[in-house]
């Protein structure tokens, strides 16, 4: 499973703030996105991919609490790894709440 946290500002648009979904290998940011979409509507698709790629507005990490890396719509995930998303504006204020 791949635990999933949504800034309070984003998750206005995309209508959710935590959620958890499966993780098969070789499954990417993008595909993650889908089942979020899948789960709580198109809002989540529009709100945060623009074609095949992130908004340029939307950042995520992987692994924000262990080893945090930034990640686009085409990075592999394993299972095991949780995702956080959130605004660029937003992107000071958790750098440095972290």
């Amino acid at each position: 499973m791949c635990r999933i946290s949504i800034s309070r500002s984003l998750a206005a648009r995309v209508g959710t703030h935590e959620a958890s979904v499966g993780v098969h290998e070789g499954d990417t940011v993008r595909d993650i996105v889908e089942r979020l979409a899948d789960q709580y509507g198109p809002q989540v698709r529009s709100g945060m991919l623009d074609g095949d790629r992130l908004r340029s507005d939307v950042i995520a990490v992987r692994n924000p609490d262990s080893d945090p890396e930034s990640v686009t719509a085409d990075s592999p995930l394993a299972p095991g790894d949780d995702l956080e998303f959130h605004l660029t504006s937003e992107h000071e204020k958790v750098g440095t709440s972290a």
